[in-house]
């Protein structure tokens, strides 16, 4: 019924009139799935809500990005996901931030040496760190699209940013232009300051899935 509401409405609103129904569409889905975030973070108490609320985020997301979404029940879809994956996301999303304190700690630690050698270890960590920021904005595209072990997880990013450095700077400039958006109109922040930014890495993620399925797919009919 929804979506033949839908396609009536894009029959008979063409023109600006038919994107401006679109985008208010989409406008619409995202601020909602944004509050879900809040929400699903302020029920966690912050520090156990942050990534479960945002693994939910980005399998509601993902199922758009596939266009699986047009009879999804959104609020039961995130419930789901959030009771399903609460503790195995904790465990992944601090796994991370102690990686990140670790690299961080250690670029400090080497900065503060006066010396060639500390400056070329200190180097080295920055590059560390850059590839592990990188790799981050991965962390949850490749959360919601593979079941996987958390060491795989981690694996799979790091062999996705190295190998494929397009998608790379891609997922950068997909991070780096809404949240430049959301400094400059803090506004936005309460209703796109999550689902937003997600929506980009989600969407340029599901795109490099799909090639790289279509490779392994290749590669397998040439052996």
């Amino acid at each position: 019924m929804k979506n033949a509401f839908k396609e009536v409405v894009y029959m008979e609103l063409t023109g600006w009139r038919g994107s401006l129904y679109h985008y208010m569409d989409w406008a619409l889905k995202l601020a909602y799935l944004n509050i879900l975030w809040l929400i699903g973070i302020v029920i966690g108490a912050g520090i156990a809500g942050f990534f479960p609320a945002t693994v939910a985020m980005f399998s509601v997301l993902r199922k758009w990005a596939q266009d699986e979404g047009d009879e999804l029940k959104v609020f039961a879809h995130f419930k789901n996901e959030y009771r399903k994956e609460f503790l195995k996301s904790n465990k992944y999303g601090y796994s991370w931030a102690v990686l990140g304190l670790i690299l961080y700690v250690d670029l400090q630690f080497f900065r503060g040496i006066p010396t060639i050698w500390a400056l070329i270890v200190s180097l080295f960590f920055f590059i560390l760190g850059a590839i592990y920021i990188v790799a981050l904005l991965y962390a949850f595209p490749v959360y919601v699209q593979y079941k996987l072990t958390l060491k795989q997880y981690f694996r799979n990013c790091l062999l996705i940013v190295l190998s494929n450095p397009l998608f790379s700077v891609l997922m950068v400039l997909g991070f780096y232009f809404p949240y430049y958006l959301m400094i400059k109109i803090p506004g936005l922040l309460p209703f796109f300051g999550g689902s937003l930014i997600s929506l980009v890495l989600m969407m340029i993620s599901n795109k490099m899935f799909t090639n790289l399925e279509k490779n392994k797919k290749a590669h397998e009919s040439i052996s």
